[in-house]
C-alpha cells in the first residue's frame, strides 16, 4: 500500500470520528436542551365563531362558556382576579357581531388579526421558542396553546398550560413572548407554601414581582425581533421604565406599600385590604412590571443571565435579595422577609 493511500485512510479515520464525536455532541446537547424542545400551538376557534356565528351563541350563552377552550379559561381568570363576569355586557357585545352582515363580520380587524398570526406560527417559533430558553432553564420546555377570542375583559393572559389573547391583541408579538415567559416561569417556580400563612402571602407578593418584572424584562429585550405590543398609555411599562420620574414614582409607591404589609397580614381583613392595594399598586398603577424589570435586568448585566434564570427555581426571595445586594440604599425594595 503506497504512502498516498494510507494517508487517505488514517484521514478518512480521523474524519469520521470527530465527525461521529460531534453528531453525538449536538445529539445529547439537543435532547438534554428539552426546553428547546417546546411547543406553541394557536387556536382562533373562539374568535371565530363569535364573530362568524354570534347567533348560535346568543341561543345558549351557559353553553358556549361550557363549551368554549377559551371561554373556559376566561371564566377561571374571573375567579382568579376575583372579577365577577359581566355577563349583561358581554351579550351586548355578542349582539353587535349578530347585528353585522356576513361581509362586515369577515372584515372585523381583530378577527383578521387573528387570522394573520395562525398564518405566521411556524415562523413564530422558530424566533420565539430559541428566544425565550434563553431565559428559562434548559429542562423547561414550553408545551401550551395560544387561544384568540374577543369580547373579554382582559388584553391577555396565562393560566394552567394555557393562554388566552383578546383579539385586537392577536397580532402583537410582543405581548404574546410576554404571556409565554409566564408560562415557562410557572412551570418552575418552586411551590409556594400553605395558602393562607404568613409566609405564603408574603412568598406570593414577592413571586408576582419576580413573574411580572421578569416576564416584562423578556418582552423589552425582545422588542428589536418582536416589536408589537399594547399601545396602552396607561400600561406603558416599556415607557414607565424608561421615564426617570415615573421610575422613581413607582419605587416609591412600592416600598411604601410593602412596609405596610407586616401590619396588614395580621388580620383577615388587613389582608383583604392588602390584596386590593397590592392589586392597584403592582397591577393596575404597574409597579410590579417596571420595577421588576428594573430588577431583573440589574442582575442579567451585573451577575449574568444563568444567576437571573437560577433565581426562578431558587424562588422570589433570591431574585429579592439579589437585586438588592447589587444596588445603592435608595434604590432597594423593601425585604419583608427581613423583617420577620
Amino acid at each position: 500500500m503506497g504512502s498516498t493511500s494510507l494517508l487517505i485512510i488514517i484521514f478518512l479515520i480521523f474524519f469520521g470520528t470527530v465527525t461521529l464525536k460531534s453528531q453525538q455532541i449536538n445529539s445529547k446537547g439537543v435532547s438534554q436542551c428539552s426546553c428547546l424542545q417546546s411547543t406553541i400551538k394557536f387556536d382562533n376557534s373562539s374568535i371565530e365563531k363569535i364573530v362568524m356565528h354570534p347567533e348560535e351563541i346568543l341561543a345558549d350563552p351557559d353553553a358556549f362558556w361550557k363549551s368554549d377552550s377559551a371561554y373556559q379559561l376566561v371564566t377561571l381568570w374571573h375567579q382568579d382576579v376575583s372579577f365577577p363576569i359581566p355577563m349583561d355586557k358581554w351579550k351586548t357585545w355578542i349582539q353587535s357581531y349578530n347585528t353585522l352582515s356576513i361581509e362586515e363580520r369577515e372584515k372585523n380587524t381583530q378577527l383578521i388579526a387573528s387570522r394573520q398570526m395562525m398564518q405566521k406560527k411556524t415562523e413564530f417559533n422558530e424566533k420565539a421558542i430559541p428566544y425565550l430558553c434563553s431565559f428559562l432553564p434548559k429542562d423547561c420546555p414550553i408545551n401550551t396553546t395560544i387561544y384568540f377570542t374577543t369580547a373579554i375583559m382582559a388584553s391577555g393572559f396565562q393560566m394552567g398550560n394555557s393562554i388566552v389573547i383578546y383579539g385586537a391583541n392577536s397580532d402583537k408579538d410582543n405581548l404574546i413572548i410576554h404571556e409565554l415567559f409566564h408560562q415557562g416561569f410557572n412551570n418552575i417556580k418552586p411551590s409556594l407554601k400553605e395558602s393562607g400563612s404568613k409566609d405564603s402571602i408574603i412568598n406570593k407578593i414577592y413571586n408576582d414581582l419576580q413573574n411580572e418584572g421578569m416576564a416584562t424584562y423578556v418582552g423589552y429585550m425582545a422588542l428589536k425581533d418582536f416589536p408589537t405590543y399594547d399601545p396602552d398609555p396607561f400600561k406603558d411599562d416599556y415607557g414607565f421604565f424608561q421615564d426617570t420620574t415615573t421610575f422613581k414614582r413607582l419605587h416609591e409607591l412600592l416600598n411604601e406599600t410593602l412596609k405596610k404589609v407586616p401590619s396588614f397580614i395580621t388580620t383577615e381583613s388587613g389582608q383583604k385590604e392588602m390584596q386590593d392595594t397590592l392589586w392597584q399598586v403592582g397591577s393596575m398603577d404597574r409597579a410590579y412590571y417596571v420595577i421588576g424589570c428594573y430588577m431583573a435586568q440589574t442582575i442579567d448585566k451585573k451577575l449574568g443571565r444563568q444567576t437571573l434564570i437560577e433565581t426562578i427555581s431558587m424562588g422570589p426571595q433570591s431574585f429579592l435579595q439579589k437585586y438588592n445586594s447589587l444596588v445603592d440604599e435608595k434604590l432597594k425594595i423593601f425585604d419583608i422577609y427581613s423583617q420577620k
